[in-house]
């Protein structure tokens, strides 16, 4: 009786662990089911959010010469803002591809080199790489006052003033999907 009793209460036992496990399977693929659909909507708003165009703010810019730049003149045109700075590595590599770029599309595209370093630097930086891009002094600091992250950080705005494309720490401007990019903003 009592080895009965025994196999009985381990048979209730062995019924509950197998309904508490099946419970715990079905709310598993329940809870699994659930989190991905959470994430699914999440990231749905996410990219939503990221494809919102917004409004570039640049800020107030002299040129080498120490003029004061003309922000009105941007009003209607595709515009490309680097933000660097002379001693990084990237913002050097990044050079060449912004010039090809600005040789492609010529006056259709403005392309504006902007740093917070003293114009010295800035003019240096230029004659040492020979560039015809229009490089520009910011009184804003980038980091604190722009919000840049890290250099270069690249924009593409389009003719209304709206980010289109932007690349934080990218070197690469001179592809197919910048082209295309540019292009579709100039339309």
């Amino acid at each position: 009786m009592l080895i009965r009793c025994s196999n009985l209460y381990i048979g209730i036992y062995k019924h509950r662990f197998v309904f508490l496990s099946y419970l715990c399977r079905v709310k598993l693929k329940t809870n699994i089911i659930l989190s991905l659909l959470l994430a699914t909507i999440v990231s749905f708003m996410f990219i939503q959010n990221m494809r919102k165009s917004v409004d570039v703010k640049i800020p107030a810019l002299t040129a080498l010469d120490s003029q004061k730049f003309d922000m009105k003149s941007l009003k209607g045109k595709v515009c490309v803002v680097s933000y660097f700075q002379t001693w990084c590595g990237d913002c050097v590599k990044e050079q060449p591809e912004l010039q090809k770029l600005q040789n492609r599309f010529g006056d259709s595209l403005v392309i504006l080199m902007v740093s917070d370093e003293p114009i010295a630097k800035i003019k240096a930086f230029k004659e040492r790489f020979q560039s015809n891009l229009s490089f520009y002094h910011s009184d804003a600091k980038l980091k604190t006052d722009v919000g840049v992250s890290a250099y270069p950080t690249t924009i593409l705005i389009d003719k209304k003033g709206k980010e289109k494309l932007k690349r934080v720490e990218g070197i690469d401007w001179f592809t197919s999907e910048t082209i295309q990019a540019v292009s579709d903003c100039l339309k």
